[in-house]
């Protein structure tokens, strides 16, 4: 009986575990630069593996939890930034999804410059056409480029973000394009708050907040904001906020109360990340539009504009996206514009005139944002990822320089280095709106190079480029032969660079090697190549047993005038003849015709101590002054200087000669009988001898 109810058992086992089927997932949470949480549901309570590894085929790394639950959540940790990682889903026992479709990409580290894409959805929840179509473009306008990250402007499944409308409206939507491959960042919408409930609003208990894991402890960067409904993130240098715009903190207060805590975060989040490149804000209540929404008489609408957005252009956040209002709504560069649409000016409020397309048209160039002013945002409605609404009386706003109620769509934004592109893809597969932004151009910079230098030059914008010189690449090297000023512009003639590279003047040699070495017998022998020559006239070789007084060894002749490298060699006959020090130093004195003179750097070689007694002696030794001689011991000859004082001090004879083994006469005539001393300096060393006149 035992075994048959054993049996009964591993047959219910089985079944159950067949039972289990995923219903929901795989998505993508919390991406930081080395970690992920990725999340699924299944239908039966069941453990939790994730397998990953960097390729499909070679799964070789996991994470299992053997807790059993149908709401399945599991970090990965320990990855590298900016990697590409495949995965699968499953339990201890089946893998529910895997294959070459399922893959992600860590973040890069912060402040790190790439080319990045950033997906905006606004209000796409709707289970409709309209939202499938849109998906569909968007995923064939990337083809095979990676959406790095996917973002939610707020309701996200309509119309009252119940679990039934999320799984429907949301997940079963996208989960075979961005879902399983990006990491999603969201924030709420009034509909997601379950259709403008007050209570909803007040203590957040929605299944927007179950189903979605939010970075609020500054896993990818920011400032920590201890709360699910408003967070902060870098991807590179981007740096983005991503805030809630219709519940409320502590149940009392919301975006626009100013005193309130997420602004207070806000604040200080902005003043930590001033350093990054670019700043994006996005939330669900747009502060200008006249689409399905109306900023001028939606309560939320208003007062984010009149108390909140000024803190915001203070700290030069570039961008700013919205939802809410089903259109698509897009300002100029602009600022400083808190009242009612009918008060804008617009050569007061925009900051520039440009359409922003940058595509060649009419004043269309970029947006231009630099260091020192931070002034200037573009404000994006972009609430039809979803559905279309009824436009409002006064369409369209007047601070907004395109709006697009015939079409839905979504927002792709591409970010490389300094340049921001935006670029609205709509329904149907066009691109009906774009603009771009610059951050840092239309600069002059000087360098100053040496005669006969190359320097590369780099231009600060990314575009296609018209070099004054004739070049067409970002970067040029160049090598001028005097002081030159160069321009590169874009194709469109909207930004232009200017350096101004000084030229050194021209130097007798320009030497690239020096080096020597001595033989056995202490015979050196120096070579030494140059990558120039102007006006040269010769070498003078100079040499020092010290490395400070230096005596001249030889001559050897120049190019005069050459652009090709020459090489030349040197042998110091004499060297041999020095046997009391271990090193010897050499350089160069370059000479141009016109007597101009440039030392090369000093060069010690090392030489044998022989041993030998370096001397002079002075023969004979008392002895009348007509006759006394001296003559070098230990060598056999040698340049020296000799001094010849009396006992008093006073010099009487001071001299360069070339002393020999052999005697010469060297003392003046006709002097008359004392104590005299002789000082003989030979390559540095001192010799002194005392003479007796009768």
């Amino acid at each position: 009986m035992k075994k048959i109810f054993a049996a009964i058992a591993m047959v219910t086992l089985t079944i159950t575990a067949n039972a289990q089927a995923l219903i929901r997932g795989p998505y993508l949470m919390v991406g930081t630069t080395t970690s992920i949480v990725v999340r699924w549901r299944t239908d039966q309570p069941a453990s939790s593996r994730v397998q990953y590894g960097s390729a499909a085929n070679a799964l070789t790394l996991n994470v299992t939890d053997n807790t059993l639950v149908t709401e399945h959540v599991v970090k990965l940790t320990g990855l590298s930034p900016k990697t590409r990682y495949f995965y699968s889903i499953g339990s201890s026992a089946t893998v529910y999804q895997g294959d070459a479709n399922n893959y992600f990409e860590t973040l890069p580290n912060a402040g790190e410059s790439g080319k990045y894409r950033f997906g905006v959805y606004g209000d796409c929840g709707t289970n409709s056409a309209l939202q499938g179509n849109t998906r569909d473009r968007m995923n064939a306008y990337l083809g095979n480029n990676y959406m790095n990250a996917w973002l939610l402007l707020g309701d996200n499944a309509y119309s009252s973000g119940t679990e039934t409308e999320y799984q429907s409206n949301f997940f079963n939507h996208y989960k075979d394009t961005f879902m399983k491959k990006t990491p999603l960042f969201p924030t709420p919408g009034n509909h997601d708050y379950n259709n403008d409930n007050f209570d909803r609003q007040n203590d957040h208990k929605v299944p927007y907040y179950d189903v979605f894991s939010m970075p609020s402890q500054a896993e990818a960067g920011g400032l920590a904001s201890g709360t699910k409904s408003y967070y902060s993130y870098d991807y590179g240098n981007v740096h983005f906020l991503a805030l809630d715009s219709y519940g409320r903190e502590d149940q009392a207060t919301r975006l626009y109360d100013t005193l309130g805590r997420q602004v207070q975060w806000i604040k200080a989040d902005l003043a930590a990340n001033q350093n990054k490149e670019w700043i994006v804000a996005y939330w669900h209540h747009p502060p200008f539009s006249q689409g399905s929404r109306n900023s001028e008489t939606d309560p939320e609408m208003t007062a984010v504009r009149q108390n909140f957005i000024r803190i915001l252009e203070r700290y030069g956040v570039d961008l700013i996206i919205c939802g809410h209002s089903h259109i698509y709504e897009r300002s100029r560069l602009m600022g400083g514009f808190y009242e009612p649409q009918a008060a804008f000016n617009p050569s007061i409020h925009n900051y520039s005139s440009s359409s922003g397309k940058y595509d060649g048209s009419t004043n269309s160039c970029p947006y231009i944002k630099n260091p020192s002013n931070k002034r200037g945002t573009v404000y994006v409605v972009s609430g039809s990822a979803g559905h279309l609404g009824a436009l409002s009386p006064d369409y369209p706003h007047k601070a907004m320089y395109y709006s697009n109620n015939n079409y839905g769509g979504a927002l792709l934004l591409e970010v490389e280095g300094n340049r921001l592109d935006a670029k609205w893809i709509g329904e149907d597969g066009e691109i009906r709106d774009k603009f771009t932004m610059e951050k840092n151009v239309n600069r002059t910079q000087t360098a100053n190079i040496d005669y006969n230098s190359s320097i590369t030059l780099t231009s600060s914008f990314l575009s296609k480029y018209n070099w004054t010189n004739g070049e067409t690449g970002r970067s040029i090297t160049v090598s001028p032969a005097a002081s030159t000023e160069y321009k590169v512009k874009d194709e469109f003639n909207c930004i232009e660079d200017v350096f101004k590279v000084t030229v050194g003047a021209a130097l007798p040699v320009k030497l690239v090697s020096f080096a020597g070495a001595a033989d056995a017998s202490n015979q050196a022998t120096l070579k030494w190549s140059s990558a120039y020559e102007v006006n040269s006239a010769h070498f003078v070789i100079e040499r020092s047993v010290n490395g400070k007084e230096f005596v001249e060894v030889g001559k050897v002749s120049a190019a005069k005038n050459s652009k090709q490298n020459k090489t030349y060699e040197f042998k110091d006959e004499t060297s041999s003849n020095i046997s009391n020090h271990d090193s010897l130093y050499y350089r160069l004195k370059m000479v141009d015709l016109d007597g101009k003179v440039e030392y090369s750097r000093i060069i010690s070689l090392k030489i044998q101590w022989i041993g030998k007694s370096l001397d002079v002696e002075i023969v004979p030794n008392p002895a009348i002054s007509q006759i006394v001689q001296i003559r070098l011991v230990g060598l056999e000859k040698a340049d020296a200087k000799m001094t010849v004082s009396n006992q008093a001090g006073k010099i009487l004879k001071d001299k360069q000669l070339m002393l020999t083994n052999k005697p010469i006469t060297f003392l003046p005539e006709n002097m008359p009988p004392g104590i005299y001393f002789v000082k003989v300096i030979i390559e540095g060393t001192s010799i002194v001898k005392k003479v007796l006149l009768y």
